[in-house]
C-alpha cells in the first residue's frame, strides 16, 4: 500500500469517527430536549391541569354546591376511613373521598383497615367513641361527626328485589352525605325546624308504619344536620323567633283563629312555611294561603295513567325548581292528593307579589275531581279541571331570599312511615332546604348505580374455573407446541 492510500485511510477513518462523533452529540442532544420536554409537561400537568369524568354514570362528578363547600375551609379538614377492604360500597366511596382531596389541599384523608390497622383501630374507637367498622370519621378545628358507610348506599325495596338474594345497591349518595357533614361541621349553627302539634298532625316520634308516623323524615332531617323540634303555638305563644322553618303536616282538626294570626305575623316577618294538607280536611287555612298566593280546592287530583290503585299518584318528572332539580327519574307517591293553584291570575305577579312555582302534577291525562265521593270517578267536562293539575308549589316572595317562602303540598302521607318512599321523602327534604335556604342539600342527588350479578351454580361455577384455568391455557400450550414441531420440520 502506497503512501497516498495510507492517508486517503487515516483520513476515511477520522471522517467516520467525527460523523459518528457528531451522531452521538445529536442524539445526546435530542434525549436532553426529549427528557427536558417531558419533565417540562409533568410540571405544567401538576401546576395546571383539568379533572373530568368521563363514566357513565358520573359517581366521582362533584357537585357546584360541594365545591363550594369544600373552598369555604380555612383549617384543615381531617377524614378518617375506618373502612374494610372488603365492605360494600368501599370502592365507590373512595372515588368520591380522591375528588374531594384533589379539589381540596386542605383535606387530610387517612385510610385505616380495622382488619389490619389494629393499634390505630383500638385508637380511634377510644378517642372518637366508634362502636362498629366501615364508619367515616370527619373533624374540623375542635368538633366531629361519624357517618357510617350504610347511609351512603342506596339498596333496592324489598318489592323488586329477588327473593333469597341480598339487596343490590342501586344508588350512592356518598357525595350528599359527606358534603352535609363538612357544611355541618363549618357552619356556627344547625337551622331549626319546627313541627306543629296539637291538630292531629304527623308525629316525628311516631315509628309505626302506619299513616300518621314521621319518624323516618325527623332521622332523614337529622341526618342533614337539622335541628329538629315540635312546636304547640297555645303553650308557646308563638313562633320562636329562631325558627328557621316550621312545618304544618297533616293537620286534622280546625287551627284556631289566634293560632292562624300568629302564624300570619311569623309569615310577615320573612317566615318559612310547609303546609303539607290532605284532601277532605279543613284545617282554616285557605284565608292564609290565599293571601301568600296559594288556592286549596275542595277536590282529588286522579290520573289514570300514573296510578296503582285509582287513588294514588306517582309522579316522575317534575317543573324546573331549585327543590325538584335533582329529583330527576325519582318517583314519588301521593295518596288521593288535592290541587295547590296559583291565588293570582296571570299577569298579576310583579316583583313585590309571590311567585308561584308549581312543583309537581298530573299529566294531561288527569283531572281534579271536584266530587270524589261519585263512583265510578270519571272526567266531566265544564265542571272538572282537565291535567296536568299542580299538586304541590313553592311561593316566594322578593325573589332576591330577604322575603317569605311557601311550599304547599296537597297530601301529607307522600313522605311518612306508610309509604316509606324515598322520592317522597327527598321532596319534603327539599322542601325544607330550599326554606331554609341550604342550597347544598338540594344540589347533591344520589348517583346511580348499576350492579351486575351472575347467578351461577356450583356445577357451572365448576365448569367455568374448567375452562378458565384448563381448557383455554391448554389449547395456547398446544397451539404453541405444534408452531415448534412445525417449525423444525
Amino acid at each position: 500500500m502506497n503512501a497516498k492510500s495510507q492517508k486517503e485511510g487515516r483520513r476515511s477513518l477520522r471522517h467516520t469517527r467525527m460523523t459518528k462523533g457528531l451522531t452521538g452529540i445529536h442524539l445526546g442532544i435530542q434525549i436532553t430536549l426529549m427528557v427536558t420536554l417531558w419533565a417540562m409537561v409533568v410540571y405544567l400537568g401538576q401546576r395546571s391541569f383539568q379533572r373530568e369524568d368521563w363514566s357513565r354514570q358520573k359517581l366521582t362528578e362533584l357537585a357546584p354546591q360541594t365545591l363550594s363547600v369544600l373552598q369555604k375551609l380555612e383549617e384543615p379538614m381531617k377524614v378518617i376511613l375506618l373502612i374494610t377492604l372488603d365492605a360494600h360500597g368501599a370502592n365507590l366511596l373512595e372515588d368520591v373521598v380522591k375528588e374531594l382531596q384533589a379539589r381540596q389541599p386542605l383535606l387530610r384523608v387517612e385510610h385505616v383497615d380495622p382488619n389490619r390497622d389494629i393499634a390505630r383501630t383500638q385508637e380511634i374507637t377510644t378517642r372518637y367513641d366508634v362502636l362498629e367498622p366501615d364508619q367515616v370519621l370527619v373533624e374540623y378545628q375542635d368538633r366531629h361527626r361519624v357517618v357510617s358507610l350504610d347511609k351512603m348506599k342506596i339498596l333496592e325495596s324489598d318489592e323488586v328485589r329477588e327473593l333469597g338474594q341480598e339487596p343490590r345497591m342501586v344508588g350512592f349518595q356518598g357525595e350528599a352525605v359527606l358534603s352535609a357533614t363538612m357544611l355541618e361541621l363549618t357552619r356556627s349553627d344547625n337551622p331549626v325546624v319546627f313541627f306543629l302539634t296539637g291538630h292531629g298532625e304527623k308525629d316525628i316520634d311516631d315509628f309505626e308504619r302506619s299513616p300518621q308516623g314521621y319518624s323516618q323524615v325527623r332521622e332523614r332531617l337529622e341526618a342533614d344536620h337539622f335541628d329538629v323540634r315540635t312546636l304547640n303555638l297555645e303553650e308557646q305563644g308563638g313562633v320562636p323567633e329562631d325558627a328557621d322553618a316550621l312545618v304544618i303536616a297533616g293537620a286534622r282538626t280546625r287551627i284556631s283563629q289566634p293560632e292562624i294570626d300568629l302564624l300570619r305575623a311569623y309569615m310577615n316577618r320573612r317566615g318559612r312555611l310547609a303546609v303539607l294538607v290532605d284532601a277532605g280536611s279543613d284545617i282554616g287555612l285557605s284565608p292564609l294561603l290565599n293571601e301568600f298566593g296559594v288556592r286549596l280546592s275542595p277536590d282529588i287530583v286522579v290520573d289514570p295513567t300514573r296510578t296503582l290503585q285509582g287513588t294514588d299518584l306517582h309522579v316522575t318528572s317534575y317543573s324546573s325548581h331549585p327543590i325538584t332539580d335533582s329529583m330527576d327519574r325519582i318517583r314519588s307517591v301521593f295518596v288521593r292528593p288535592r290541587s295547590v293553584l296559583p291565588a293570582l291570575q296571570p299577569g298579576d305577579e310583579g316583583a313585590d307579589r309571590p311567585q308561584y312555582s308549581p312543583l309537581a302534577a298530573s299529566t294531561s291525562q288527569g283531572w281534579a275531581e271536584v266530587e270524589p265521593e261519585t263512583e265510578p270517578i270519571r272526567f266531566n267536562p265544564g265542571q272538572d279541571q282537565q291535567g296536568p293539575v299542580p299538586i304541590a308549589a313553592a311561593v316566594e316572595w322578593n325573589g332576591n331570599g330577604d322575603g317569605p317562602r311557601l311550599v304547599v303540598i296537597g297530601d301529607s302521607v307522600f313522605a311518612g312511615n306508610w309509604l316509606a318512599n324515598g322520592g317522597g321523602m327527598r321532596l319534603l327534604q327539599n322542601s325544607i332546604a330550599w326554606l331554609v335556604e341550604e342550597n347544598t342539600l338540594l344540589e347533591v342527588a344520589p348517583r346511580d348505580v348499576t350492579e351486575i350479578r351472575l347467578q351461577l351454580s356450583r356445577q357451572e361455577l365448576n365448569q367455568l374455573l374448567l375452562q378458565a384455568a384448563v381448557l383455554l391455557p391448554g389449547i395456547a400450550a398446544a397451539a404453541g407446541l405444534f408452531m415448534a414441531w412445525r417449525r423444525r420440520a
